[in-house]
C-alpha cells in the first residue's frame, strides 16, 4: 500500500519542518496551539528569546498574543487588531510596541500566519 504524505506523518514532523524554513530566514517567531484555551505557545526560537530577553521556559505555555510583553505605549487598537487575527483564518500584518523583558521598547512588525494541521 502506498504511503501519503502528510497523512501518516506526526504533527511534530510538520512542526519541525516549520521551524527549519524560519530558523533559516533570520526571523524571530513563535509557534502556538490554537486547539488550546488562550492559543499557547508551544515553541518560540532563539532570535525570539534574544529580542524579548525571556527565556524559553519564561515564553512556553503563555498566550500567544503575548500579554506578558505588552508596557505603557502598548496601543489598545493593536492588542484588538492582534486578537482579531488570531481568529482569522488568513494571513494578518500588525505593528505593535512591545517590551522586552528589561523593559527596553521595541517596536515589532508581526506576521500571523495559520497553519491547519
Amino acid at each position: 500500500m502506498p504511503v501519503r504524505r502528510g497523512h501518516v506523518a506526526p504533527q511534530n514532523t510538520f512542526l519541525g519542518t516549520i521551524i527549519r524554513k524560519f530558523e533559516g530566514q533570520n526571523k524571530k517567531f513563535i509557534i502556538a496551539n490554537a486547539r488550546v484555551q488562550n492559543c499557547a505557545i508551544i515553541y518560540c526560537n532563539d532570535g525570539f528569546c534574544e529580542m524579548t530577553g525571556f527565556s524559553r521556559p519564561d515564553v512556553m505555555q503563555k498566550p500567544c498574543t503575548c500579554d506578558f510583553l505588552h508596557g505603557p505605549e502598548t496601543k489598545r487598537h493593536h492588542i484588538a487588531q492582534i486578537a482579531q487575527a488570531l481568529l482569522g483564518s488568513e494571513e494578518r500584518k500588525v505593528e505593535v510596541t512591545y517590551y522586552r523583558k528589561d523593559a527596553l521598547k521595541e517596536e515589532c512588525r508581526l506576521n500571523r500566519i495559520p497553519f491547519v494541521l
